[in-house]
């Protein structure tokens, strides 16, 4: 009998045993359930234990993500913000930024990638900000609306109306100039002149155009005004341009309906302009692009389609080109094609239009001895180039006398204001002489 006490006992143990494991099981999936739900940290004391709900982010995640915003933000409020010349260093501080951010949130393999990466940076952006300081570009502050992406020209004005442009001077403030534009229903610089009738127009950049000078000022009125108002003159110039939108416009005709009875077509020019038909200023991505074939400029697509272009222009966006680079390296642009661009439009004139092109060429000795070297030839010797309507240089295909811009008797009477050291004004030689 108490063999079968005690056996009976042992059982009820047993099983008081197994309900006690039973429980402690189902305790332990409970508190396994919560601890999904929650995080439990203590310092080792029982005052300082706390829970954490697992959808709370911890502070240093919460401190990248504000960090990453803020970069964001950043980033539009520096895309969106106009035009001005220190932009470059806008995006190389945004940069740097984003550099120290990313070796603070990278592991330990990347950091010190990373942060090379962000010094390089802060001593690109230091010289940046040293380079504008020297240089002290002019800023610029415009009518919104003034220049807009053009289909054909690259840009151009975007609507009628008067456009009211100040520049002021980099380094002590002071206005360079205050002046108003009045651009016509055709989306051209006002010109007082005849409305109809026999038509001269003026091809050209901001010289021609008038930046910088009320409408009664510029070169297209002067010469409105010098003859008297007997002819429809016409200012087709836009700052910025170059030979290749002059060359553009008359392979286009967009301007046939405005020149139905043209007499003259002027283009005035200077040794920057081989820059822009080179599409190496940093300005002219949007401008149509040509390309030597067989000895002639065909148009092909615009500058920003061709990748050397866009990142040459991209370079040059930076003050740090203009003032360590230029002054070290000659410009990629050669006066060939800049003279082959002329021509073609000086052919294209006769052929289409059956109007010479007079070419007025402004000197400027000391840009093409830095920029290009002096591979420009004397603008004497470059007219009478233009005359003859041939290349430089003399390996490329000739074209005939003939078919090219009429620049007068002699080459020499359209340069102004005479060039420092300049031969005596003689007549060119005959076509085919060499110059």
């Amino acid at each position: 009998m108490q063999n079968l006490q005690l056996c009976a006992a042992g059982r009820r143990g047993t099983a008081v045993s197994e309900v006690d494991s039973l429980m402690l099981a189902r305790l332990r999936g409970i508190a396994g359930a919560m601890m999904v739900l929650s995080r439990e940290t203590t310092t080792g004391e029982a005052r300082d234990r706390r829970v954490r709900p697992r959808y709370l982010l911890w502070p240093g995640t919460i401190a990248k993500i504000i960090g990453l915003l803020t970069l964001l933000a950043a980033g539009l409020i520096v895309h969106g913000l106009p035009w001005s010349h220190w932009d470059g260093f806008y995006e190389l501080a945004l940069g740097f930024a984003a550099a120290v951010f990313a070796a603070v949130v990278v592991g330990r393999r990347l950091r010190d990638a990373f942060i090379v990466v962000a010094s390089v940076v802060l001593c690109l952006a230091v010289a940046e900000a040293y380079a504008l300081v020297v240089s002290a570009p002019a800023t610029e502050i415009r009518t919104p609306g003034f220049s807009l992406p053009h289909p054909v020209l690259g840009w151009g004005p975007g609507h009628p109306g008067v456009f009211h442009d100040r520049s002021l001077d980099g380094k002590t403030g002071s206005v360079i100039y205050d002046v108003d534009y009045t651009i016509d229903q055709y989306r051209n610089r006002q010109v007082i002149s005849a409305p109809t009738g026999t038509s001269v127009a003026f091809f050209g950049d901001s010289m021609t155009f008038g930046q910088g000078v009320p409408d009664a000022e510029t070169l297209p009125q002067a010469f409105a005004d010098a003859t008297g108002y007997r002819l429809h003159v016409l200012n087709l110039a836009f700052p910025g341009y170059g030979p290749q939108q002059f060359l553009r416009a008359l392979e286009t005709d967009i301007f046939r309906d405005l020149l139905t009875e043209p007499h003259l077509f002027v283009f005035l020019t200077a040794p920057w302009h081989a820059e822009r038909s080179a599409c190496t200023s940093n300005f002219v991505l949007r401008a149509p692009r040509h390309v030597m074939v067989e000895g002639r400029p065909t148009h092909k697509d615009k500058c920003i389609d061709h990748w050397p272009m866009r990142l040459r222009s991209w370079l040059t966006r930076f003050a740090i080109q203009s003032v360590f680079f230029e002054p070290v390296f000659a410009s990629g642009a050669g006066p060939a094609d800049y003279v082959a661009v002329l021509i073609r439009a000086g052919q294209l004139a006769r052929e289409r239009y059956g109007v010479p092109t007079l070419i007025l060429y402004q000197p400027y000795d000391a840009y093409v001895r830095a920029v290009f070297r002096g591979s420009i030839p004397h603008p004497i010797r470059l007219l009478c180039t233009l005359r003859r309507g041939r290349h430089l240089p003399r390996r490329n295909t000739r074209y005939q006398a003939d078919a090219t811009p009429y620049l007068g008797r002699t080459c020499t009477g359209w340069i102004a204001p005479a060039s420092p050291g300049a031969p005596p004004l003689t007549p060119c030689r005959s076509p085919g002489a060499p110059v």
